[in-house]
């Protein structure tokens, strides 16, 4: 079994175990990444919630977290402290409403890399994501739907990474006649600011 139940995530924080979830897509410019996030008990009896940003070197054969590099390269290779809180379960609520964790998704340390794996294999972008391979990307979507929701939430948070285009799930699938192209889509996400680290 990949995940941990809430309450073996629980029990194993409270035995100084740390856990972690993939999270996703993360750029920095024209640089792909991934996201993930990591439950870290201190000594102090409090919780780390750490996220880590780092560059997308993996592959199928290759999806150790821990050994890539920061997707920025003037960044701290020891990822970011989002918060310290004094409860295990709390900290699972502060990963959830911070970074869209999901509760259900929590694994042991190292085994996140087998999500890492899925997401390499059905959700990762083109490398680089130009404008033409988002528009193929987007014309999948519109098409197909874009195949299972964790492959689709994989793109379209890699979309609105790279493009900061906030809305571009909604002018995808809203309204539901779907009236813009692909191309009207990307051109209007093209325009928008990055979303910054």
């Amino acid at each position: 079994m990949r995940y941990l139940s809430e309450s073996f995530a629980v029990g194993a924080l409270r035995r100084s175990a740390s856990i972690e979830q993939f999270l996703g897509p993360a750029f920095h410019g024209e640089r792909r990444g991934v996201r993930w996030v990591a439950i870290e008990p201190r000594r102090n009896g409090r919780y780390a919630v750490m996220v880590y940003l780092n560059w997308d070197i993996g592959g199928e054969h290759f999806g150790d977290l821990l050994e890539f590099p920061p997707l920025d390269p003037h960044a701290d290779d020891d990822g970011e402290l989002l918060a310290e809180v004094g409860d295990a379960v709390e900290a699972l609520v502060t990963a959830e409403r911070s970074l869209n964790a999901v509760r259900e998704r929590w694994t042991n340390v190292g085994v996140a890399a087998e999500d890492y794996f899925d997401y390499v294999r059905s959700g990762r972008l083109p490398d680089p994501l130009t404008k033409d391979a988002a528009t193929n990307v987007v014309r999948t979507l519109l098409s197909t739907g874009g195949g299972d929701e964790r492959t689709v939430t994989w793109w379209l948070d890699g979309l609105r990474h790279r493009t900061g285009c906030l809305h571009i799930s909604d002018m995808i699938f809203w309204p539901a006649g779907r009236s813009r192209t692909a191309e009207e889509i990307i051109d209007h996400a093209w325009s928008c600011e990055p979303i910054s680290l």
